[in-house]
């Protein structure tokens, strides 16, 4: 059986999941990137998305409309896409993720 997780940005940070009982057993539900198989620079990667996805709120008032216009959504995705790719190269065959990205 393979560990299946999903990748999606949550507020208040993190973006790997398990999914299935394996990878939970394994890792936790949020899933620390450091308990990972993955390289330094994919850590470091994930962390500077996860703080740039910090901005897409408003914090002071969450019920508004993201600061962020369509161009920054749309470049952030196809960012985390490209990094989504690596980490699916660098975790291998015995892990399933899904990309759940996508911004209202």
């Amino acid at each position: 059986m393979k560990y299946q997780l999903r990748f999606w940005f949550e507020h208040g940070g993190g973006c790997i999941w398990g999914m299935n009982k394996q990878a939970k057993d394994k890792y936790g539900y949020f899933i620390p990137y450091k308990s990972l198989p993955i390289s330094r620079e994919l850590i470091d990667d994930l962390c500077a998305l996860e703080d740039e996805y910090s901005t897409y709120l408003d914090w002071n008032e969450p019920q508004n409309p993201s600061p962020w216009s369509n161009e920054h959504k749309t470049d952030f995705i196809q960012r985390a896409t490209i990094v989504y790719e690596r980490i699916k190269g660098e975790l291998g065959a015995d892990y399933e993720i899904e990309n759940a990205l996508g911004l209202r």
